[in-house]
């Protein structure tokens, strides 16, 4: 390979390893405010002297779907992105080949071990979308409660 197109390859894999740290930092940053959001919600809902109406209710409940769900779309769209930044990544780094042995030294292993190559599947972001989605979920079922007592 050139010295060339070694470059190129570098500076991609540099441009994807930073765009998928950005995609992880934001989708911290969105389940951690969201997450933030429901609990000042609820805190909010509970210290009212007044117990909320049935129409006030549903408008809560309403509430809290819509932003749970944005978000949740939201992270669903990140994790595709994701997805498809690390299959670039992977590649690229085959390309170079840090997947073979003894092609930057003379030990038996490669530098990157074939594990790597796995489909990736985003679970790290599926937790953040479990964690958005029970938030929103407990929000509702506090809302409700509070309704009825």
């Amino acid at each position: 390979m050139s010295n060339e197109k070694a470059s190129i390859l570098l500076a991609v894999r540099g441009t994807a390893q930073e765009s998928l740290r950005e995609m992880r930092a934001r989708v911290f940053s969105i389940v951690s405010t969201a997450i933030t959001l429901f609990t000042v919600f609820i805190g909010w809902i509970v210290q009212r002297s007044a117990k909320p109406s049935l129409p006030e209710t549903i408008l809560f409940i309403c509430i809290i779907m819509m932003f749970g769900i944005g978000n949740l779309l939201i992270l669903i769209d990140i994790r595709r992105g994701y997805i498809k930044t690390m299959g670039i990544s992977v590649r690229v780094e085959k390309a170079l080949g840090l997947y073979e042995a003894k092609v930057f030294d003379e030990e038996d292993e490669s530098i990157f071990p074939s594990s790597y190559l796995r489909p990736i599947k985003g679970k790290h972001f599926q937790k953040f979308e479990l964690i958005l989605s029970c938030s929103a979920i407990a929000s509702i079922l506090i809302v409700i409660l509070r309704y009825v007592y």
